[in-house]
């Protein structure tokens, strides 16, 4: 895919027709609009979102993005069109993506939507042959999936969220969507729904009496499981979502001079509050573990002591263990001679004296079962013992850290009371706490959704197997019964072919991440896409290997969300040429926006080195202050075309009332 044109009308503050051809050289394929705060870089990003999807990043998302000052100077009772229109080939055509929203012009600033955006996609195939599309939407979304568009038009000052601890699940859906695997997602959750229901009603219809409750009750219970993954799926996305925005707002903390070491410590105590969190599910872990395998000790005592006790006393008597095995006596016989040095004739009087012997033991059998019946015992014994020693070990841990997660709770609610005091952290500190509690609420409705969740799936499997009882006796609904189990086996195959092949990528761009992260980085690092997919930076400590770095600056934050975008433009380049049946990749440009905001002059020039080998096709947006120096020095050994935003701002004395952008070729810095 290359960009080759993209044409605004009244769009944010962009009045009138503008438009921008970018460079689609190969050799000078980057191309540099420069702007300074306000003049229309983000509001330039989100017209490519908007014309591909209909949708915007702004904070108030489509609702004011029809420009001002068309609205003021348009007259009464008059329709106002605000579109985008972008023009770009793929695959060996050239395709025009277009979409509109008219507006009628009411009294004042007052406008009304005349329905919704319309899209529409022309395109021109490689045999000069031009058609339409029926499906606009669709088929955009197939060149560049929208649940990818945030790795190719994206903001730089904000792209460092993806090394955030909270954006993994960011990461895995990427790594999905690249690999193309929502294919055997739609696939595992129609097997699940809609094939498993098709095959539960051919059941029921063709029985009768008990089988036809038995299959009610295991479509009811299926039903409830299916909805409360999505429940529980819908609150983890949602958690995910506040997470990542909690760890934005201890980012913006952390920049108040007046409170950054207030937030410093908070910070640490949540870490160590983290940890306890961890350690507590462990105890409770091998707490649980040890009371459902050995729990039984704790109420066999009474029966141990009496067996003990039983043992004893045929130890005392001298019933058990014999002094004196029946070998020991047939050895001597056929020796023919006692210990005691008299001979022993067969058949004589102390031969027939040692045979009667041999009646009064007891059998081998029966005393080795003695011996390991005693053994046991004193083993059961010193287990019981040891249960109760280690549950009270375990419970004393639990009390601990309970007291220590108080402690830790109470002081984290004071700094939170001194950080809410300060004016500048006030709102984002009354966010954070809104937060906070929506989070715990989220993460509560989680573990009581999955506890719910594994006990309707335990009576399920409960009533599979009255129903595989009454087919045995029956005979009915058989073969339909046989079609839903192989359904749910396909899907669970499935299940894991889907999980296999995601570590299989996260593994691959792992490595391409830490490649370029090291090429980066002046400091001795390097960055993983760890089991849980979250993006991590790492550091060897003499004594102490390998160990997280913690506290990373926002420039490094940026660079690993760099070096991560970069992996997956690669990869996916790399698929285009050996596409498979989930693998499709593509070729694709990148659109970014201020990535030079949080750099220090070193990483500004050695991201700038960077940037042209991102993509084939590369669009910067930067400030003035943001070109200057290293990053004009590199990127103009690539620059194909720049392009200067103009910005109006409303002047009473010229009769300007509204603010509005012009778009100039060239750079005029």
């Amino acid at each position: 895919m290359k960009l080759k044109k993209l044409t605004i009308r009244n769009f944010r503050q962009f009045y009138g027709e503008v438009s921008i051809s970018f460079s689609t050289d190969d050799q000078a394929s980057v191309t540099v609009i420069h702007g300074e705060n306000g003049a229309g870089k983000t509001s330039l990003l989100n017209a490519f979102k908007w014309v591909l999807y209909g949708a915007t990043d702004f904070d108030t998302n489509n609702e004011n993005i029809l420009s001002e000052k068309a609205i003021a100077e348009a007259p009464q009772h008059s329709t106002i069109v605000m579109s985008v229109t972008l023009e770009f080939d793929d695959d060996g055509a050239t395709y025009t993506a277009h979409r509109e929203q008219k507006f009628a012009k009411g009294e004042g600033l007052h406008v009304e939507s005349l329905g919704p955006s319309v899209p529409s996609l022309t395109l021109i195939d490689s045999a000069g042959l031009s058609r339409r599309s029926s499906n606009p939407g669709s088929q955009l979304n197939q060149i560049l999936p929208e649940d990818m568009h945030s790795y190719f038009f994206f903001n730089g000052e904000r792209i460092e969220k993806l090394a955030y601890n909270s954006a993994s699940t960011q990461v895995r859906e990427a790594i999905k969507a690249l690999m193309g695997l929502n294919i055997l997602d739609r696939a595992e959750k129609q097997l699940k729904n809609s094939v498993v229901r098709h095959f539960n009603k051919e059941a029921k219809d063709s029985s009768s009496g008990n089988m036809t409750a038995l299959l009610d009750e295991q479509s009811r219970l299926t039903d409830k499981v299916q909805k409360k993954e999505e429940e529980i799926s819908g609150w983890k996305k949602t958690l995910s979502e506040i997470d990542l925005e909690i760890e934005n707002i201890d980012k913006r903390l952390h920049s108040i001079e007046a409170i950054a070491e207030k937030q410093k410590r908070r910070e640490e105590l949540e870490n160590q509050l983290e940890q306890i969190k961890k350690d507590k599910d462990d105890a409770s872990f091998v707490l649980n573990k040890n009371v459902t395998e050995r729990g039984f000790l704790a109420f066999i005592d009474t029966e141990l002591m009496e067996v003990k006790q039983y043992l004893d006393e045929m130890r005392i008597r001298g019933e058990m263990p014999s002094k004196v095995k029946a070998t020991f006596i047939d050895d001597l016989i056929e020796l023919g001679k006692c210990i005691c040095g008299q001979p022993l004739e067969p058949g004589s009087e102390c031969v027939t004296t040692l045979k009667s012997y041999k009646t009064t033991i007891k059998d081998n059998g029966v005393e080795e079962q003695f011996m390991t019946l005693f053994g046991d015992m004193s083993h059961l014994q010193a287990a019981r013992k040891a249960l109760f020693a280690n549950i009270n070990e375990l419970m004393n841990r639990l009390a601990d850290l309970g007291n220590r997660r108080l402690d830790l709770l109470g002081k984290i609610d004071e700094l939170g009371e001194e950080i809410k005091g300060v004016e500048d952290s006030a709102k984002l500190e009354a966010r954070r706490m809104e937060l906070k509690t929506r989070s715990k609420q989220l993460y509560d409705n989680c573990l009581i959704g999955e506890h719910q969740k594994s006990a309707w799936e335990d009576q399920l499997k409960d009533k599979d197997k009255e129903i595989e009882k009454e087919l045995a006796n029956t005979n009915q609904a058989d073969l339909s019964q046989r079609r839903k189990q192989l359904a749910k086996e396909v899907a669970d195959t499935i299940g894991e072919l889907h999980e296999a092949m995601a570590h299989k990528v996260r593994s691959d761009l792992s490595k391409k991440v830490d490649d370029t992260f090291r090429k980066i980085m002046r400091k001795d690092y390097w960055a993983e896409i760890d089991d849980g997919f979250t993006l991590k930076i790492f550091k060897n400590i003499e004594g102490h290997g390998k160990q997280p770095v913690l506290e990373k600056s926002t420039g490094e934050n940026q660079i690993t969300s760099l070096c991560f975008i970069s992996s997956i433009v690669n990869t996916a380049k790399e698929w285009a040429s050996k596409p498979s049946v989930f693998q499709k990749g593509g070729i694709f440009p990148i659109v970014m926006d201020s990535p030079f905001g949080a750099l220090d002059p070193e990483y500004r020039q050695k991201v700038a080195t960077f940037i042209p080998a991102l993509a084939d096709q590369v669009i910067v947006m930067v400030s003035k202050s943001q070109w200057r120096g290293e990053v004009e020095s590199e990127l103009s050994k690539r620059l194909g075309k720049q392009y200067t935003l103009k910005y109006h701002k409303p002047d009473p004395s010229r009769d300007e009332k509204f603010e509005y952008t012009k778009l100039e070729e060239g750079f005029y810095g």
